[in-house]
């Protein structure tokens, strides 16, 4: 969503795994807090709406209607396990490793 910038853009709001997805990786998608990513996420604008919590796990209304199916309907690895995901996040926290590899950089 244009405007709407994280620090972390490898795990997202909403428990998407990013630094799985080729498509961000491979520079295609700026990902939800990159500030040009989907318009209509209605994820991100709650997240605008309630304080601009980094996570939706910190919101006091989490989980809310918004995750009732929300792995169910995609085959895509990254979207197979959000709630989990988020979940481990809430419990051990989150740490963003910076790492540069000889190779691809």
């Amino acid at each position: 969503m244009k405007g709407f910038n994280r620090p972390n853009q490898l795990f997202s709001l909403c428990g998407l795994n990013c630094g799985l997805c080729p498509m961000f990786l491979n520079k295609n998608c700026p990902g939800c807090g990159g500030g040009e990513g989907n318009q209509s996420c209605k994820i991100a604008r709650c997240s605008l709406e309630h304080d601009g919590v980094e996570y939706c796990f910190q919101c006091s209304e989490y989980p809310c209607e918004k995750y009732e199916h929300i792995d169910d309907f995609d085959s895509f690895i990254t979207h197979q396990s959000r709630k989990a995901d988020l979940e481990k996040a809430r419990c051990f926290g989150i740490v963003v490793v910076k790492h540069f590899c000889n190779i691809c950089g």
